[in-house]
């Protein structure tokens, strides 16, 4: 009868905190599905657990942020949040309640995380859920991507009309191709993990009176070439970056 009770209890505490077959997905892109008990439907609520730089970063619906965290075991699945930055845009108040609500509710924090198959789930220690999300695969990524034809639409934090300045993808072959304001350039490229490198790009020749064309291509070729930049999706648009700097933001072209 004690063995009985004892095997109960631990089948308990492996549910609630998950501890049997619990993998943290580092490195994956996780969209926020439920805050606090309350659906989310906006897609641009996510975030990425990066296990070598001890961060969590992601976008917050208006803004884009950062966390720091220390693991309290080898998985990563026992974390401690610290403070975060986070870019400083306004946008609809309704979005940015919700913002707040969700910067509030990850920082500063103790999390068990638990994954369930495409589920996972941010718990306190008595495994209340907090936060649910769902995992955004590299190829349902890189497919919506190829499908599209990606208008760049900021550059370097500024937007504007950046004329015919666009850019495609070939998942297969790995190849990218577009303007860059005034000539096409055309080339390769490499993933690893959330970040991509643009190599062997080359660009035809044609001389440009525009003079702003000319400045955005000039920008635009130096960001694609020999840097690793972070990329992600978010609603309608494509996303590059510096480290945390916002360089290249690209819509879909209707």
């Amino acid at each position: 009868m004690k063995k009985n009770v004892i095997l109960g209890l631990a089948f308990l505490f492996i549910s609630l905190f998950g501890f049997a077959n619990n993998s943290t997905p580092f490195g994956t892109k996780l969209i926020l599905t439920k805050l606090n008990g309350k659906t989310i439907t906006e897609t641009n609520f996510y975030l990425t657990i990066d296990k070598d730089g001890n961060n969590i970063a992601g976008k917050s619906g208006c803004n884009g942020f950062s966390v720091s965290f220390t693991a309290n075991n080898a998985s990563g699945s026992c974390i401690k949040t610290g403070d975060g930055m986070s870019t400083l845009m306004a946008c609809d108040e309704d979005v940015m309640k919700l913002e707040r609500e969700f910067q509030q509710t990850l920082k500063n924090k103790k999390f068990k995380i638990k994954t369930k198959g495409n589920k996972v789930y941010f718990k306190n220690w008595w495994g209340k859920t907090y936060m649910e999300f769902e995992k955004q695969s590299a190829s349902d990524v890189w497919s919506f991507i190829e499908k599209n034809d990606w208008k760049l639409i900021q550059l370097n934090n500024i937007s504007q009309d950046y004329g015919k300045a666009f850019i495609n993808f070939d998942s297969n072959e790995k190849r990218v191709s577009g303007n860059a304001g005034c000539n096409n350039f055309f080339g390769s490229y490499t993933l690893e993990g959330e970040y991509i490198s643009f190599t062997q790009l080359g660009a035809t020749k044609m001389a440009c009176m525009d003079e702003t064309a000319n400045k955005t291509e000039t920008t635009l070729l130096q960001i694609l070439s020999g840097k690793k930049l972070r990329y992600d999706l978010a609603d309608q648009t494509l996303n590059f970056y510096d480290g945390n700097r916002l360089v290249m933001m690209f819509g879909i072209v209707k």
